[in-house]
């Protein structure tokens, strides 16, 4: 009689060798790192003012004045005034604020340069043509450039209409009224050279101050930087002149412009 409780015992084996073995179990995804956000660098402007060298502070203020400069058609990095006592205050965002913090305590007062003087001699002259040089020696100190005109215009007559003397710092500025002119500067020192931006009205007869200030319809102006070597004359421009006096003898008149420029060395 068969046994086939022996054919079962065999098969079981043979029924567990044929199964597929369970899948390793999948590991959870772990959870992505977070970076801890840094705070954000504001760039609103601040405002902060600055203690430098008197002596040094029109410059510097020029100079920051070019570095925050974007362009003509782009608007500046910052701003940059002079106050009254020489601090400077500087508008600009913070990374600009801790630029120009480190270049003015970089300054070292005790290499300053000297402090410069400019003096600048104003002269106008009126000129009409005449048949032989006149007046060139009406003002002695100018008989050089009116002479220099009288060979390269002709003869002419002069007359000595207003004259000034202006003094001012180098790189800053002064302002003064006459009876009969008005004269404004700023005067740069460059390679032991004045650079001189002018800005002067002339008024036909004699005026008010109010009125040379605001500069009435019969005023001639003329602004123009120019360069000038210490002692150096220049006729720095001319212009055709109406007469308004019905005093004046009639014919075509000019106006000359003439300028001298010194430096010295010391306070005004």
């Amino acid at each position: 009689m068969p046994r086939p409780s022996h054919r079962l015992l065999l098969a079981f084996p043979l029924l567990f060798a044929c199964q597929t073995p369970p899948a390793a179990p999948v590991p959870a995804a772990l959870p992505a790192p977070t970076v801890a956000a840094e705070p954000a660098t504001s760039d609103e402007p601040l405002l902060r003012t600055y203690a430098v060298p008197p002596e040094q502070s029109r410059s510097i203020e020029q100079a920051l004045a070019s570095a925050l400069s974007s362009g003509k058609d782009l608007p500046p990095l910052g701003t940059v005034e002079r106050l009254p006592d020489g601090r400077l205050v500087v508008v600009a965002p913070p990374g600009i604020q801790d630029g120009v913090a480190a270049l003015i305590a970089g300054l070292d007062p005790s290499k300053a340069p000297p402090v410069r003087t400019a003096e600048l001699d104003y002269w106008i002259v009126v000129g009409e043509p005449a048949q032989a040089a006149e007046g060139l020696d009406t003002v002695p100190d100018i008989a050089p450039a009116l002479q220099a005109i009288v060979a390269s215009q002709g003869p002419m007559r002069f007359r000595l209409h207003e004259s000034m003397h202006l003094s001012s710092l180098v790189d800053d500025g002064a302002e003064a009224d006459g009876a009969r002119m008005r004269a404004r500067q700023i005067v740069s020192e460059v390679g032991g050279r004045l650079v001189a931006d002018l800005d002067i009205a002339v008024a036909q007869q004699t005026k008010e101050r109010s009125n040379l200030r605001v500069c009435a319809e019969d005023c001639n102006q003329l602004k123009s930087r120019v360069h000038l070597d210490p002692g150096q004359l220049l006729v720095v421009g001319q212009a055709g002149l109406e007469s308004s006096d019905t005093r004046a003898q009639p014919g075509p008149k000019t106006l000359f412009y003439i300028v001298r420029g010194q430096l010295r060395t010391g306070g005004v």
